[in-house]
Order: C-alpha cells, then structure tokens, then sequence
C-alpha cells in the first residue's frame, strides 16, 4: 500500500465549472476516452461507475463507487481494476476564475508492482486532469 498526495493541478475554471462538468456524465465519460459505461445511482449523492480504458497499454476494466460532496469533493472506492482495493479523495479550492485540485488516498494494486505503484497512480491521475482539463476549455460557458 502506498500513500499518494498530489496537490499540482489547477483548472482554468472556476469551481462552479468544474462542478458543472464533473456532473455531466456523458460529457466527462467522453472526455476520458470511457468505454462500455454503466452507471449506478446509490442513496446520498453516491453511485457506481463501471467503464473500460486503455492503462499502461491494455484495455482495462474499472469500477469505482463515489460519494459527492458537492463543491467539495468526492470519496472514492475502487472495486475493479488495476487499483482494486483503493480508496481516495478528491476535493477542490477555488482561486478566483481558478480551481485547484487535490488527490490524496491510500493505493494498492494486484497488477502493478509495489516500486512502480504510485508512478503509475500520478501518471493516471495526470492524464485525467489533462483530458478533464481540455474538455473544461473547449465547453461552452453558461447562459
């Protein structure tokens, strides 16, 4: 097990954006690249999300249940994938038209080896900030 914080990351959005898109699930499934995705709606802002995409060149499988804590952050829980067994949150801070996000959880993986465990987690953690970063931009602001 490992112990990942990664506090980098800041979308040119404010947090009301961020949120906005966070909760447009087709948009952020898209964004992603998702695959074969199912949805679970669960009592108390939680649910299940089940999709497949490419991780460390093989198509993979991930199930994870969330709860949202709206403009806050969200718990999340692995139940399938490289990172099974994993729980970690995300939580956000607004910096002005700005928002600054954080990850910080305990990892672990059946597949990936315990030296290159939390390479792998920031590396999959930047390239959801890239894409969720870019899909943020191209949106159309609200009216």
């Amino acid at each position: 097990m490992v112990f990942v914080r990664d506090e980098g990351s800041v979308y040119n959005a404010s947090l009301e954006e961020v949120w906005r898109f966070l909760s447009s699930s087709d948009r952020h499934s898209e964004a992603h690249h998702h695959r074969n995705v199912s949805r679970k709606v669960l009592p108390g802002n939680s649910g299940e999300y089940t999709w497949e995409q490419d991780f460390e060149g093989t198509s993979e499988r991930f199930t994870m249940r969330w709860t949202a804590f709206p403009l806050f952050g969200i718990a999340y829980e692995v139940l399938q994938g490289p990172f099974v067994g994993s729980r970690f949150f995300v939580y956000y801070r607004p910096r002005g038209a700005k928002t600054r996000v954080s990850v910080v959880g305990e990892f672990v993986s059946p597949t990936v080896p315990a030296p290159h465990l939390e390479t792998a987690v920031l590396a999959f953690f930047a390239r959801e900030f890239e894409q969720d970063s870019l899909a943020i931009a191209s949106a159309e602001p609200p009216g």
